[in-house]
C-alpha cells in the first residue's frame, strides 16, 4: 500500500515571481501585470521587503466611476470618456497608496490545504511564500492550487 504525501506549498509554488515597487505608479503596474498575463504582484520596497499586494481588484476600486451594477463591458460601450477619466485619474496613483497591506504570506513548507483555506478565509487570490528571513521566495496563486491534484 502506498504512502500519501501530504504537498505543501514548495511543491507547487510559482518560483519565478514577478514583482513591482512601492514606487511604481498604477500606470506601471498595469502594463506589467498585462505584459505578464498575470492579475496580482507583490509589492517590494526598495530593501526587498515585501510590503503589500497590489491585484486588479485593487486598481479596479480605485475608478470613482462605480455604477458596476452593469457589466464592466458594457459601461465601456455606453461611457468610455467616463471611465476612461476615471482610469487616467487612478493610474497616476503610486501603489504604496493602493497596495493591500500587510501582506497575507505563508513559507515554504506550509500545507497545500493550510494554503487553500487561508485564501478562502481572507478572500485572497494568492499568497506570497517568504522563508524565516522573510524573503519572498514563491507565490501561490488559486491555479496552483489545481498542481496539488494532478502532478
Amino acid at each position: 500500500m502506498g504512502v500519501i504525501k501530504i504537498k505543501t506549498v514548495k511543491d507547487i509554488m510559482s518560483k519565478g515571481v514577478i514583482s513591482v515597487r512601492t514606487t511604481n505608479s498604477v500606470a506601471e503596474v498595469i502594463k506589467i501585470l498585462r505584459d505578464n498575463h498575470i492579475s496580482g504582484a507583490p509589492v517590494l520596497d526598495e530593501e526587498n521587503e515585501l510590503k503589500g499586494i497590489i491585484s486588479e481588484y485593487d486598481i479596479l476600486k480605485l475608478i470613482e466611476y462605480k455604477p458596476f451594477l452593469a457589466p464592466f463591458l458594457e459601461l465601456l460601450e455606453e461611457h468610455p470618456d467616463d471611465i476612461l477619466n476615471a482610469v487616467r485619474l487612478a493610474s497616476k496613483k503610486s501603489v504604496e497608496e493602493v497596495m493591500s497591506k500587510p501582506p497575507i504570506t505563508v513559507n515554504p513548507d506550509t500545507s497545500v490545504s493550510e494554503a487553500a483555506l487561508l485564501m478562502w478565509d481572507k478572500k485572497v487570490n494568492r499568497l506570497p511564500v517568504v522563508d524565516k528571513n522573510g524573503n519572498l521566495v514563491g507565490i501561490i496563486a488559486r491555479a496552483d492550487l489545481l498542481k496539488a491534484f494532478y502532478e
